[in-house]
């Protein structure tokens, strides 16, 4: 099975045809929100693995990772000001 250092915790797709691009002004991408667990030891930070992280007692963070598409990630960082629109709908409907 491999080694996994992090633990989905939640998914929104908002590339799905289904949800509703109001809620973000026009904006769509797939978020991931993920956990990971680290230990430090000697001063460097170690990424444990998922299965080992209570007997470790592990410090935990959920991290978001998000997937655009290079033509709308394009938009989201140009001068539309989309992205500022979109932080500000995201923090009043916490979408």
């Amino acid at each position: 099975q491999g080694e996994r250092t992090m633990r989905i915790t939640a998914i929104k797709n908002r590339f799905d045809e289904s949800y509703d691009d109001n809620k973000s002004g026009g904006y769509r991408d797939l978020s991931l929100n993920v956990e990971v667990g680290w230990t430090i030891k000697d001063g460097a930070v170690f990424f444990e693995n998922v299965q080992d992280w209570n007997a470790l007692e592990c410090q935990h963070h959920i991290c978001e990772i998000q997937v655009h598409l290079r033509s709308a990630h394009q938009e989201l960082i140009g001068a539309t000001g989309l992205h500022q629109r979109y932080v500000e709908l995201r923090n009043k409907y916490n979408v």
